[in-house]
């Protein structure tokens, strides 16, 4: 598999083209951004590029970007210790292992960063993309049924956690689910 590139930084041209060029099927799972036109890319791309919570990594694979993907910090205080992510791979390029690849860099990432724990969502029927994420430790944490409608139809919401540190959340998530009881 050819070496991807991680930069903080991209060509605004480039980064426009990857937003452009995303399927429908791919925004759809990557609802992220809403929807991307020509008319709302300049927003898109600024604020994105202005968000001070957000370290993002723009993938490159022979000096083209292929995909983009963020880890954000939370701005409540009490959620200082988590962040969540989000990664969107061009169409061209999914099914090829460069999800995979960039979200083991993102969580490595995370972990020196000082998180201790990585959340995220994803949709039921995005099964690449939730395969990965168990491949990678994920844990479903949470499962929103009907939670977003789109085209009329009702999307069903997987939340996912992984810890830095492994030990005992199986045990604790287990003690809380029978204290509910």
């Amino acid at each position: 598999m050819t070496e991807l590139k991680i930069s903080s930084r991209c060509k605004r041209k480039d980064f426009e083209i990857l937003l452009l060029n995303l399927s429908k099927e791919t925004l759809e799972d990557f609802t992220y951004f809403e929807k991307i036109t020509k008319t709302n890319l300049t927003k898109i791309i600024t604020s994105e590029v202005n968000d001070t919570k957000k370290n993002r990594f723009f993938i490159y694979l022979e000096n083209r970007l292929i995909g983009y993907s963020f880890l954000s910090k939370f701005s409540r205080k009490t959620k200082s210790h988590v962040c969540t992510y989000g990664v969107v791979i061009g169409d061209q390029w999914q099914g090829k292992g460069y999800g995979y690849q960039i979200c083991k860099h993102m969580i490595n990432v995370a972990w020196k960063k000082g998180f201790k724990k990585i959340w995220l969502t994803t949709y039921f029927d995005n099964k690449a993309a939730f395969r990965i994420y168990r491949k990678l430790g994920f844990d479903v944490e949470g499962i929103f049924v009907n939670e977003e409608k789109l085209h009329g139809k009702y999307r069903h919401v997987i939340s996912m956690g992984l810890f830095k540190e492994q030990k005992n959340v199986k045990k604790t998530r287990q003690k809380i689910i029978k204290s509910l009881n």
